[in-house]
């Protein structure tokens, strides 16, 4: 916990004090929250009126203000040249003056899910900051670790998400992780990205700005990894395999056993093995627990509490979350968003079902002059791998899933498709629902009618 006072802050950030030096409590940049009294609020340029904010901080309590400009107010302000800037130069010091031990991971699919799994871990054995839902950017990131100026974290866990090709490069070097971990590639953002290699360059750039002595936790199936070798060649590492490897750096598993309610298995590791059964479904969540295990274990967390923090995760809404209508008749909430890796896998946990097994599913966005082709391939893919009974599609580029499903039917009308979903759920005495779509569908609406 710090309690800096105004002129100490402004040498940090290179401002101009304007009015008293004062004692800050607290640091905050957002007016929704119920921390803004006796702070130092910064006002980041956006979509609301400076003075509009400036305003509202002062009226519920703050003691200063952060600004790119100089404002007409009685209270002390700081003002800087870019208040963005000035954000992360506080946020760089916070860094160097903590002990707080920083994990930081990213990949194509299930960052999120491996942060939550590891933060449940983690705070087993002491308190733990994270990166809230998926404020995994430039400005998620800082805004999470201003956190550190009112409390003292023994873990922190900050999944980094990118668009463009030197975004984690950025949030690497912002926060100097300790333990670095890359959990899979896939094709995502394109529109930003261009092109594959440019994904694995980026997502590499985690382990560029490692600490002195980090570690680096790695997927030991991933063909990248000597690629990116450069950045942590002399650093120790911990693999993670999905086949059993009993190994002193290895994370893995054995006597494997998958059903719709979730998966059993026997963790292996350095320390031993130990059973376990989670409750999150897809074999995909079940290599998200070996890497949150292997970002544990560099943490030294005993696997007793590995086991307790595992066990005790629940599934996340919108993440293979299932509703169960009735014993016989389940719906799978896959609407958090969609790519081609985590729609094949979600639909090969889908085929694991017994009775129906219904497709419903949007467009896969961001994939640029690839879309057609990887809709295209889902729709092969299901027609000669999966015995899925129907596809409804809903969407631009969904159609040629529908289509080349050779099962499928599209709409162009949700509540058209939710009036043929439930005339098939009444009528069947056994089924099992997917809805996935990428987020900007919101393919949650048809979740809710039911």
């Amino acid at each position: 916990m710090f309690i800096l006072d105004l002129f100490k802050i402004a040498n940090i950030t290179g401002a101009i004090l304007v009015g008293k030096n004062l004692y800050i409590n607290n640091i905050c940049v957002d007016t929704r929250k119920n921390n803004i009294k006796n702070s130092l609020f910064i006002i980041i340029r956006g979509k609301n009126n400076i003075n509009f904010l400036c305003f509202d901080a002062i009226k519920k309590g703050a003691l200063a203000i952060l600004t790119d400009k100089y404002l007409p107010i009685n209270i002390s302000q700081l003002i800087v040249k870019n208040s963005y800037y000035a954000l992360t130069k506080i946020v760089s010091w916070l860094r160097r003056n903590t002990s707080t031990k920083f994990l930081s991971l990213t990949g194509s699919t299930g960052k999120t899910t491996v942060k939550e799994i590891t933060a449940n871990i983690l705070r087993q054995s002491g308190k733990t900051l994270y990166n809230y839902a998926n404020f995994n950017n430039e400005i998620g990131i800082s805004y999470t670790l201003l956190k550190l100026y009112k409390y003292i974290y023994k873990f922190s866990v900050l999944e980094f998400g990118a668009n463009n090709i030197n975004d984690i490069n950025y949030l690497s070097n912002l926060v100097k992780p300790d333990v670095a971990c890359v959990t899979n590639l896939s094709i995502s953002h394109l529109t930003g990205f261009k092109n594959f290699l440019n994904i694995i360059k980026c997502k590499g750039k985690i382990f560029k700005h490692l600490s002195s002595s980090g570690l680096v936790i790695l997927n030991s199936n991933c063909i990248f990894n000597k690629f990116w070798e450069k950045y942590f060649w002399n650093k120790e590492k911990i693999f993670v395999s999905f086949k059993y490897i009993r190994k002193e750096n290895y994370v893995s598993i054995r006597n494997l056993n998958v059903n719709s309610w979730g998966s059993f298995f026997t963790l292996v590791t350095c320390l031993g093995e130990i059973n376990v059964y989670i409750k999150l479904l897809g074999i995909h969540n079940i290599l998200n627990s070996l890497f949150a295990s292997a970002l544990s274990l560099s943490s030294s967390i005993s696997l007793k509490d590995i086991k307790v923090g595992l066990e005790s995760c629940k599934p996340i809404k919108g993440r293979l979350y299932p509703i169960y209508l009735n014993k016989n008749k389940i719906i799978l909430d896959d609407t958090y968003n969609s790519n081609p890796r985590s729609l094949y896998y979600s639909i090969y946990f889908l085929n694991k079902f017994l009775g129906d097994k219904i497709l419903v599913v949007g467009d896969m966005a961001e994939l640029d002059y690839m879309s057609i082709y990887y809709h295209i391939k889902i729709g092969i893919l299901i027609k000669k791998n999966f015995l899925i009974n129907r596809v409804f599609s809903f969407g631009k580029y969904s159609f040629y899933i529908s289509k080349y499903s050779l099962i499928g039917q599209h709409f162009w009308d949700i509540d058209n498709l939710v009036l043929n979903l439930k005339r098939i759920i009444k009528n069947s005495d056994k089924i099992t629902i997917l809805i996935k779509g990428s987020r900007f569908l919101c393919m949650e609406k048809i979740i809710n009618y039911f």
